[in-house]
């Protein structure tokens, strides 16, 4: 339950001492990280959030929604009683833990995986006339449907892709309710910054489009790693889950041993 009553779920399971905390992507389930909550609750706490209407939490359509939803981050945290801990975010939760880094800072922070989406580097992406906010009830799930699958380039089992639809169809009913929630009030700069204001690892990993923004991020902060997933959709610790998980276990174990090295 938040400070203002809105009661979030979670999937969680493991044990240790340190904790890979998940935030999903607009409207999708914590359960999208199954695969990942499976390969690193062998040595690792592993939480995924259902953020406010998303999963199974409850819906949320009222003000101040982007300030709530980092504040929402802080208190998972706090309610997981974490002093050590890896924030995970995936496409708009990429956006969504830079904003709680700028917010509450980063303590207890031990590392940080930014999961394909822009991080504010490079040249703005070019505008485009936006009517989803618009679409009717038969739009916007026709619309979602077919989002459901176009985000991963291998599709994944029938009851997988249930679980992600049922996630992103809640907001069916009122169409614009689910677009403000991709309505953030800061410039892409406010993103930008968040990262080089932190000293800790970054590990952005990314499909193609991200090249430019990834190669400049690794050539500014100096413990900024990037990997490109080349045969992937934009879910790809989904379609590249075996890559992936081993590319974030050797993230994390280089994160740790950085961290004994400081404190030597």
């Amino acid at each position: 339950m938040t400070s203002d009553r809105v009661h979030l779920s979670y999937v969680t399971g493991g044990s240790g001492d340190i904790d890979l905390i998940f935030i999903p992507g607009w409207l999708m389930p914590a359960q999208i990280f199954q695969s990942q909550l499976e390969y690193f609750s062998k040595k690792y706490r592993v939480h995924a959030l259902n953020p406010r209407s998303q999963g199974t939490s409850d819906i949320y359509c009222g003000p101040r929604l982007a300030e709530l939803r980092a504040r929402d981050i802080k208190e998972f945290i706090a309610h997981l009683k974490s002093n050590r801990f890896v924030l995970l975010g995936w496409s708009l939760g990429v956006m969504e833990s830079l904003d709680y880094l700028t917010r509450f800072g980063q303590y207890g922070l031990m590392a940080l995986v930014l999961i394909d989406n822009s991080i504010g580097e490079g040249d703005p992406p070019k505008g485009r006339r936006n009517k989803r906010s618009k679409m009717t009830q038969v739009q916007f799930t026709k619309y979602i449907k077919e989002f459901a699958r176009t985000i991963f380039k291998t599709k994944p089992d029938t009851d997988f892709i249930d679980i992600v639809e049922k996630s992103g169809l809640r907001l069916a009913k009122n169409p614009s309710d689910a677009f403000d929630i991709l309505t953030k009030p800061y410039e892409r700069e406010y993103y930008r910054d968040a990262i080089y204001a932190t000293n800790r690892p970054i590990w952005y990993a990314v499909t193609p489009r991200y090249i430019e923004q990834s190669q400049r991020f690794v050539d500014k902060h100096p413990r900024g790693q990037t990997t490109i997933y080349s045969e992937a959709g934009h879910a790809l610790f989904v379609d590249k889950a075996d890559q992936f998980n081993h590319d974030l276990e050797s993230f994390l174990l280089n994160s740790e041993e950085a961290e004994k090295v400081s404190e030597d």
